[in-house]
């Protein structure tokens, strides 16, 4: 075991994770990328040293708060292991990033109903309540300190908006968690393709190229029923299912967009001004997924007749 990488990778999780509860703001846009070093750790070295990795970070941390282990393991280990192990697999990058984000997930879901079935609470009713006293203790802090605008704008939130809010929660969070994997997955990936070990991993897809599997159109289809059939509850789970399809497609059309802007020799900065720009207007995001959608059949960027024929 390569003792050396392996305390490192812990210490720099570590650290990346704490930032998170003592730097504002930076400190949690930080904490996102904690799995990066266990992701390294775990493709350069092997499974036992990127495991070994984990383990000593979640040691460190239990010192000052057992919770704040779990979460590490939790939320952040177990996305490490998932895209770690879709790498080490030669898994395509959707599929890397989907098994990253969807472990962390399915282990705080299995966590979150023995907590509710133990309690006998219901879950969506407990949420709602929580969030309502959240929204009325902001409110009171707010007029406490004179904010009174503050105050209105937070009181402004209505009962119809957190009931929604509460149902649309589960697609919501898991398209968080996979483009967080996502994100590290690109990340740890452009590490390591910088400095190959003597088994680098394959060149594998850049985003100008990427694109998504064409069948998955069909869960898109099959969304779009969901949504229209007459039914609360079906409605629902098709609109938890249309956030993710909404961010599947949305990559597939900033993909598209990337392809053009290297082709006219942008540089990565301009490129990145772009791809915020987009992000930032929700009337642009809407057409940017329309593109990607259509881009199934279109193939503007000719990848999928360049796949057949390699």
């Amino acid at each position: 075991m390569n003792f050396k990488a392996v305390v490192i990778a812990a210490m720099e999780a570590v650290g990346l994770f704490v930032s998170g509860f003592v730097i504002p703001l930076i400190g949690q846009a930080l904490m996102l990328f904690s799995p990066v070093p266990l992701i390294l750790a775990y493709v350069r070295n092997g499974r036992t040293e990127g495991l070994a990795s984990l383990g000593i970070a979640a040691a460190i941390v239990a010192v000052a708060s057992w919770q704040m282990a779990a979460i590490l393991i939790l939320g952040f280990g177990l996305m490490a292991i998932g895209t770690a192990e879709g790498m080490r697999r030669g898994f395509r990058p959707e599929s890397a990033a989907l098994l990253g984000g969807l472990l962390p997930m399915a282990a705080l879901s299995i966590v979150a109903a023995y907590y509710f079935v133990h309690n006998g609470k219901n879950p969506v009713t407990a949420v709602e309540t929580y969030l309502q006293a959240s929204i009325s203790e902001a409110a009171a802090i707010y007029t406490k300190f004179g904010l009174t605008e503050m105050a209105a704008a937070v009181t402004a939130v209505s009962d119809s908006f957190i009931h929604y809010l509460v149902r649309l929660l589960p697609g919501i969070a898991i398209a968080t968690s996979v483009i967080q994997a996502a994100c590290c997955y690109g990340f740890s990936r452009a590490i390591i393709m910088r400095r190959p070990e003597p088994n680098p991993l394959p060149s594998g897809t850049t985003l100008a190229a990427w694109y998504a599997p064409d069948a998955w159109v069909w869960g898109l289809i099959v969304t779009l029923v969901l949504v229209m059939v007459p039914g609360k509850a079906v409605q629902i789970t098709g609109w938890n299912l249309a956030i993710l399809f909404a961010l599947l497609y949305l990559t597939q059309g900033i993909a598209l967009v990337e392809h053009y802007l290297r082709k006219a020799r942008l540089k990565a900065f301009v490129r990145g001004l772009i791809h915020t720009i987009i992000l930032v207007l929700p009337p642009v995001i809407a057409g940017v997924i329309a593109i990607g959608v259509v881009d199934i059949w279109a193939d503007f960027r000719k990848v999928r007749v360049h796949a057949k024929q390699a």
